[in-house]
């Protein structure tokens, strides 16, 4: 069930990731709100599963958004609001 509840919250990321960036016109937006839900959703199988594999998936997540994040506030015309 909660495998189940990861691939909506998933498939809820990419919609919203795609609608944040649609309403604002501001890419780093719909990167944010769409990792912001891959994460959440890696985090529900890490709890349903305890294993290696997701522990490094979830981890993977954060540091690609982290790196995600330090890129995009590096590149020139960057907005710097948030």
């Amino acid at each position: 069930m909660i495998d189940d509840l990861a691939v909506v919250v998933s498939a809820a990321g990419l919609l919203c990731g795609v609608l944040a960036f649609v309403r604002t016109r501001d890419a780093w937006c719909g990167v944010r709100v769409l990792l912001d839900l891959l994460l959440a959703a890696g985090l529900l199988r890490l709890a349903a599963t305890s294993g290696w594999s997701q522990l490094a998936a979830a981890a993977a997540l954060v540091a690609v958004r982290r790196l995600l994040t330090i890129a995009l506030r590096e590149a020139p015309g960057a907005s710097r609001n948030g």
